[in-house]
């Protein structure tokens, strides 16, 4: 729950644990994909605090990719990768945290390094839900 104080948020939505079952939802933006429309490693990168990543406990792969319209971008120029949380913790040095924002509950990070190799495992276990 957010409270909110002449317009300032005191309080944020609690950090929970992430099953290994769940989802997580990613936008790619249109200048991810090769000629041949498949997703460049380089695309998972981080961002801050990790890869910036949804819950689907909280999100849609459609609120996903929508979320960039709040910035006066086209959600039409991303797609929208999932991944299965345990699935990502078994990469090397990567893990998945629970990292929510006033405006958004599901935001999570994957925090690790994400070198050459963890990108391209990264790729592997990413499936588009929503093609460009």
């Amino acid at each position: 729950m957010v409270a909110f104080v002449v317009g300032e948020v005191l309080t944020g939505w609690p950090k929970e644990h992430i099953p290994d079952e769940d989802t997580l939802y990613m936008r790619i933006h249109r200048t991810w994909f090769d000629e041949d429309n498949k997703i460049i490693p380089k695309a998972f990168q981080n961002h801050g605090g990790g890869m910036s990543t949804n819950w689907s406990k909280y999100s849609t792969a459609e609120q996903t990719r929508d979320e960039v319209a709040m910035y006066g971008k086209n959600p039409e120029d991303n797609a929208v990768g999932a991944f299965i949380v345990g699935n990502v913790r078994e990469i090397p040095r990567q893990s998945v945290e629970h990292t929510p924002t006033p405006d958004n509950r599901a935001h999570t990070d994957v925090p690790g390094e994400k070198d050459n190799e963890v990108r391209v495992l990264l790729r592997r276990q990413c499936k588009l839900v929503i093609r460009l």
